[in-house]
């Protein structure tokens, strides 16, 4: 069979990863390639490669459409965050498929726009939720939408990284809320956490769908200097059968934590990035669901559902977008990110695991200052910054 023909947008960082897969995979032709900046000193070695390959380069994504669009399967979106949108739709405009990173868009009222072109033109854009395409995340969500755990009642959520400040003076746009004139919103929630909130949202229904975050009430803070969002964030969503608890920040001391425990009326299922393990009550053997991952899945089954050999995406834009449904939820229930000194993140891990034990935001601690109130998100809301 032919191979697909596609380019990918962004050279460096994440979408080193995306131009390497394209470039080996055996039914992809990598025949473009578009890099905003290729004269960044973090930038010139990953454009060498690609010349290197013989991939043309473009400066900008309209002028490689306006070459090759017609000749093009999909498009991978390797680009900050506030470029997924408009690049999305300029793609989908021009009867493009779409690979886009994570998050789908920053804003859902842009998601949603996005999930309706999709839905006019017939095309697909899979988001780079790459959990979602694990055999473990499918074989644990196959197992509560069967009823395995019973009736779901509670979702914990704990990610806990280290992010340093010289990782967030990386980019123009890094740990921002605006860049470029467009709203990034680049905070813990938007950019580490987003993938585990998803997998949440996965985990939270017992239908094929991802759980919809009717109300959402969240804490949010920021203890790195020189950063406009939050670092750490503590967020509680009622998601109709069952209540999600999440917590993350990027202020331990050290890589801990990416983990779930999803609770229901028969029992306890753990999961994490290798692994899902279950816990029935009447059952004294724990069930385990451990398979090889391949991160390369998120385009092999894009490429199988353009072919039309499968005909489901693991991470559609019509369910990514609930991601940053909830993220915009948390940040208007917020209504605005305390600035809290970084002397205080000492045992912030401690304290996140006791708050994540106790099933309780951080207001609900004895003697924690702050507090806010939740908000319903129906098919209206819309966050338009604080």
């Amino acid at each position: 069979m032919e191979a697909l023909r596609a380019a990918v947008v962004g050279v460096s960082g994440i979408g080193r990863y995306h131009r390497t897969i394209m470039h080996e995979l055996d039914d992809v032709e990598l025949v473009a390639a578009v890099e905003k900046y290729p004269d960044h000193e973090k930038v010139a070695e990953h454009v060498a490669e690609v010349k290197e390959w013989g991939v043309p380069l473009y400066g900008e994504i309209s002028d490689m459409l306006d070459e090759l669009g017609d000749d093009l399967d999909y498009v991978a979106l390797a680009v900050p965050h506030h470029w997924h949108a408009p690049y999305t739709l300029e793609c989908l405009d021009r009867g493009i498929h779409v690979l886009c990173e994570k998050p789908l868009t920053v804003l859902a009222q842009d998601g949603w726009e996005v999930v309706r072109k999709a839905e006019e033109t017939g095309l697909y854009v899979q988001v780079d939720f790459q959990y979602t395409s694990f055999p473990h995340s499918h074989r644990l969500k196959e197992f509560i939408a069967d009823g395995g755990l019973g009736e779901l009642t509670d979702v914990i959520g704990v990610m806990q990284w280290k992010r340093t400040n010289e990782y967030y003076e990386r980019g123009h746009w890094t740990g921002r809320r605006e860049a470029d004139g467009l709203p990034v919103w680049d905070g813990v929630m938007m950019n580490q956490a987003v993938h585990l909130i998803n997998t949440s949202l996965q985990m939270g229904s017992r239908v094929d769908d991802h759980a919809w975050p009717r109300a959402v009430q969240a804490e949010l803070y920021q203890a790195h200097p020189n950063i406009e969002v939050e670092d750490l964030a503590a967020i509680r969503a009622d998601l109709g059968e069952a209540t999600l608890h999440f917590y993350c920040t990027t202020n331990c001391d050290q890589p801990y934590r990416t983990d779930l425990d999803i609770y229901g009326t028969k029992g306890r299922a753990s999961w994490d990035t290798g692994k899902a393990t279950v816990w029935l009550e009447d059952q004294e053997e724990p069930i385990v669901f451990e398979e090889p991952t391949d991160r390369d899945e998120i385009h092999r089954n894009l490429i199988a559902c353009i072919r039309g050999e499968e005909h489901r995406l693991h991470a559609p834009a019509s369910e990514a977008v609930k991601a940053t449904l909830l993220i915009n939820g948390a940040y208007a229930s917020a209504g605005q990110i305390r600035k809290v000194p970084w002397a205080d993140m000492a045992g912030i891990n401690g304290l996140i695991d006791y708050a994540a034990e106790q099933r309780r935001l951080f207001s609900e601690l004895p003697g924690w200052p702050y507090s806010s109130d939740a908000v319903t998100i129906d098919e209206n809301f819309a966050f338009e910054g604080f």
